[in-house]
């Protein structure tokens, strides 16, 4: 009788776990990404409006350029450029 009730829990757990991976888990995975998706679009959102203020605060008709400086290898006294011209041989 021992031997039954064992198999029959073994059996119970087996089976819970396989319905709480293919059930209950994803279930809880989803509303998880879903509350995480909502408070990245509130970041979002509050970081706009952040950049909404700055552009309201320009002057009218300011421009302002961004320029980044890369750094480009120095080309100046390598070599000097020949231009030349096929010469066909008769």
């Amino acid at each position: 009788m021992q031997l039954l009730r064992t198999i029959l829990i073994i059996l119970l757990f087996y089976y819970g776990f396989k319905f709480l991976f293919k059930v209950v888990v994803p279930f809880l995975l989803t509303r998880w990404i879903n509350k995480k998706a909502q408070q990245f679009q509130q970041q979002n959102q509050f970081t706009d409006a952040e950049k909404a203020k700055e552009f309201a605060k320009q002057k009218e008709g300011e421009v302002k350029i961004k320029t980044t400086k890369t750094n480009k290898p120095e080309t100046d006294g390598i070599g000097d450029y020949v231009d030349y011209e096929d010469v066909k041989d008769d």
